[in-house]
């Protein structure tokens, strides 16, 4: 895993954090637009603009900086639809909401006891360096594109596996999304069970559910100002008292209408902005569990490549054993003599059942050139005076085994092959020590990576629990928050619509 190197910047987080102001700009050469954010800490004099791209990005690479970390959501994209139909990037309540979201990000990251101490996200605070130089600086520009992967050697971005492995140890397997673990940790899956589809499904009707509340309290409020136009309108039709009555009456519909716009931007700002941040908290968790699910697949993989390993090793061992107790027992016996062509050729005309043979053995085939020198210079086509006509036949034909191109060169590939690995023996140790140096490295990753995952799972439960505390905080605010929204609208409602009838009945007892 990933350790920060300690921060010798003097940015002090402790500071509140402050989005000032998010200004639209014009791309150079296209009429497209973005949004640039302003963001200040309290004690620095410096000012850092990131686009909403860049956000994106460098909480993309704190997510791989930190597996293991439940890194804040940031406010997600608009889709193509909303682009369209709404035109997202000219709504300036779209954007201050944006500015919220992306404020809030900030800050909780400056309130985590390991984030707030990355040297990244000082950097990214700091308008000095753009992200571009960030991202393209270490330790970002060390990482690897899968945190499972090991990195490689000539980088400066280390794992706590690689960081004790030669560079060989590309032989640490990589599990597949599909692996089924054997023997899952029965905390962490009743974690998961948590996170899982039933929860997501909850959370997301709950989401929908408050999205489409404010969405008929805002066509609420435009429904009152068409009702508070259309009476003051007919209050120009009318005269004396009753036409004083109802413009009251529009005017007070119109304040009811700007009370319940009112109420759905605290309703915004205060519940529901938090109710999506939490449902992608639930995402994020599922990834962090994933992760660490992979990893333990990951370990377990190690350990049926170390069983494999060994039994590789075993029964090559057992075949070198083998192989020497034959050596021994050939070195007590006498050697037999090495056959010449002349001999092969006349035990093939000794035994008739060698007519029909298509090829004899390399040695035997090759054996006229290999021990050419048993044979006389002068004499290497002629024949005994005295051969009869069965071995002058069977030599003939010796000779016309080797006529065919194909045959020859089929004879020559297995020579060169005999010759490439004229050792068995010596192949056969060169694999038993290249299998113990795999074993080695493999039992080293085991060890390794027991005590990765040890302390993956405490830095895993460690921010579960903080985020159980800060959900608990947070979520009582809003609640508090969501009440004191409620009650303020009803009160102002209250207090206007009393007003009108005291004045309508003091008109009323005057008459």
């Amino acid at each position: 895993m990933y350790t920060p190197i300690p921060c010798q910047c003097s940015l002090d987080l402790a500071d509140k954090i402050k989005i000032t102001e998010a200004e639209k700009r014009h791309n150079e050469g296209n009429k497209t637009t973005f949004v640039v954010y302003s963001i200040k800490t309290a004690a620095e004099s410096k000012e850092a603009k990131r686009r909403y791209s860049e956000f994106e990005s460098f909480r993309r690479s704190l997510v791989k900086l930190y597996p293991t970390l439940l890194i804040p959501p940031i406010p997600e994209k608009h889709s193509l639809v909303n682009y369209t139909t709404h035109n997202i990037k000219d709504d300036s309540a779209t954007i201050e909401k944006r500015k919220r979201m992306l404020e809030r990000f900030l800050l909780r990251l400056a309130k985590h006891p390991i984030l707030a101490k990355e040297h990244v996200f000082h950097r990214f605070l700091d308008g000095a360096t753009t992200w571009t130089e960030i991202r393209q600086s270490s330790p970002l520009s060390d990482l690897p594109k899968d945190p499972l992967l090991l990195a490689s050697e000539s980088s400066s971005f280390k794992t706590s596996i690689t960081s004790n492995l030669p560079t060989s140890a590309s032989i640490i397997p990589i599990p597949s999304t599909s692996y089924t673990l054997k023997y899952p940790d029965k905390e962490f899956e009743a974690s998961e069970q948590k996170v899982g589809k039933s929860a997501q499904q909850s959370t997301f009707q709950f989401e929908k559910s408050q999205k489409r509340i404010l969405g008929r309290l805002g066509d609420l409020s435009n429904d009152y100002a068409e009702l508070g136009s259309a009476y003051n309108a007919l209050s120009l039709d009318e005269t004396g008292l009753l036409g004083t009555f109802i413009e009251k009456m529009g005017q007070v519909i119109d304040g009811t209408s700007h009370a319940t716009k009112t109420m759905v931007q605290s309703l915004e700002m205060e519940f529901a902005e938090y109710v999506q941040d939490y449902s992608q908290y639930l995402h994020i968790a599922k990834q962090v569990l994933r992760y660490r699910r992979m990893k333990e697949a990951q370990l377990e993989l190690i350990e049926e490549a170390i069983d494999h390993k060994k039994l590789q090793l075993r029964n090559l061992s057992k075949t070198e054993d083998e192989a020497s107790k034959l050596d021994l027992k050939q070195d007590d016996t006498v050697q037999r003599p090495i056959k010449t062509s002349h001999n092969t050729a006349m035990d093939a005309a000794m035994d008739p059942q060698d007519d029909n043979i298509d090829t004899e053995s390399i040695e035997d085939g090759f054996s006229a050139i290999v021990k050419i020198d048993d044979m006389e210079p002068d004499n290497t086509t002629a024949y005994p005076a005295n051969a009869s006509a069965s071995v002058l036949r069977a030599s003939k034909h010796q000779t016309k085994k080797w006529s065919s191109p194909r045959k020859l060169f089929s004879a020559v590939t297995d020579t060169i092959q005999g010759m490439m690995d004229t050792d068995p023996g010596q192949t056969r140790r060169n694999q038993i020590n290249k299998l113990k140096e795999t074993i080695e490295q493999l039992e080293q990753a085991r060890v390794t990576s027991r005590q990765e995952l040890k302390d993956m799972t405490v830095t895993i439960q460690q921010d579960f629990d903080r985020l159980q505390v800060q959900k608990q905080a947070e979520i009582k605010c809003m609640l508090i928050a969501f009440a004191k929204i409620h009650v303020v609208y009803c009160e102002q409602n209250a207090a206007s619509w009393k007003d009108i009838r005291n004045q309508v009945k003091m008109s009323m007892e005057k008459l």
